[in-house]
């Protein structure tokens, strides 16, 4: 059988690969070796996904030293060298727009390994998110850029890369996979979700986001539901102290921890808003029929905005009016922004088709 060698190592891609790994199993001509670079290293972010997604436990995991992400690319580079040394993949595989994506793109193109990027064409237009260089390397060194919508083609062809798989979004197949026999009443409470630097990694500014989260709820009598990251928790525990929790629930923000994917996804089926700064939360929230506002700048997924699913909140001013607008919103998907929940099927019949002779 051929080897597709998968590299992951931060949350969206443990859910994106689940996907994958659906297909790749009922594949009678590809196996699959995955390594976990060890990006995201917290179980409540790592091996929890692994078990609740049938996720075959990586053949190969790195133990990051370092906190540095310069010195963490160069760890990374050398365990992924060696592992693909080893295994002599056919093909590899990757996924968005983490570090452990481009790291893996840079040594599959430095052995001559074809190299497929899952989320390809993905832009934000924003070089100072670290997120915008990674995906823009990642594609430059692509052997087929496997790209989730019609603008993700539009922009690979605009910076003249045309090896593309138009294929739909393989979450939004993981969303409806996972959602499709649980039965969710929808509830007045909000799910809020921040892990973004620009965020939180600025104790005035995460101070900022809580107070406007909590005014949103005081003012509409409702609650909101936030599971903290580990990096936002640091930045909670500087602001109110070790006893977070209690404080944030005088702004009826009850604080929780991280949790897995399906638990998510019942939670933001069960909202009557998101507030994210996620991606994948984001697409998530359309999936399962519940309208986000996104607390950034901007976005990479322009379709949610454009159809009116989705709105920018670029400042904790501006979240009283957008949250306001979107409360309790309708999402109809039937519009199929995303694909038809087999985009994960069609990824790797293109594959089979394009690499089977190797």
């Amino acid at each position: 059988m051929a080897q597709i060698f998968t590299i992951i190592g931060a949350r969206p891609q443990f859910i994106k690969a689940a996907a994958m790994t659906r297909a790749i199993a009922d594949s009678p001509f590809w196996n699959q070796t995955i390594l976990h670079t060890g990006q995201h290293y917290d179980p409540l972010l790592s091996d929890i996904f692994f078990e609740e997604l049938n996720i075959p436990k990586p053949t190969f995991s790195l133990k990051l030293i370092t906190s540095d992400r310069s010195e963490r690319m160069v760890e990374m580079r050398k365990g992924i060298k060696e592992a693909l040394e080893t295994s002599s993949p056919d093909v590899v595989l990757v996924y968005g727009d983490t570090d452990s994506t481009l790291a893996g793109a840079q040594v599959a193109h430095e052995l001559r390994i074809p190299l497929i990027h899952i989320e390809a064409g993905l832009r934000s237009f924003d070089l100072a998110m670290p997120e915008e260089i990674n995906r823009i390397e990642t594609d430059k060194l692509s052997t087929l850029l496997v790209a989730p919508t019609r603008t993700a083609i539009a922009n690979l062809e605009s910076e003249g890369l045309f090896h593309s798989l138009l294929s739909g979004d393989i979450m939004h197949d993981n969303a409806l996979h996972f959602t499709k026999d649980l039965h969710c009443i929808k509830t007045s409470s909000i799910l809020v979700t921040m892990h973004r630097p620009s965020n939180v990694d600025s104790p005035e500014r995460l101070h900022s986001w809580i107070d406007a989260v909590g005014e949103f709820c005081l003012d509409n009598r409702i609650s909101a539901v936030f599971p903290v990251h580990p990096r936002t928790e640091k930045g909670l525990i500087k602001i109110f102290g070790k006893d977070f929790k209690s404080i944030l629930m005088n702004q009826r923000i009850k604080a929780i921890k991280p949790v897995g994917y399906i638990e998510l996804l019942k939670l933001i089926k069960s909202s009557s808003l998101v507030i994210t700064d996620s991606g994948g939360v984001q697409k998530e929230s359309y999936s399962c029929g519940t309208a986000s506002v996104v607390i950034r700048h901007n976005t990479e997924w322009v379709e949610l905005l454009e159809s009116g699913h989705s709105v920018l909140c670029p400042e904790p001013s501006d979240l009283m009016e957008l949250a306001t607008s979107k409360h309790s919103q309708i999402i109809d998907t039937s519009d199929n922004l995303y694909g038809d929940g087999n985009a994960s099927v069609h990824i790797l019949k293109e594959i089979s088709k394009r690499f089977s002779s190797l």
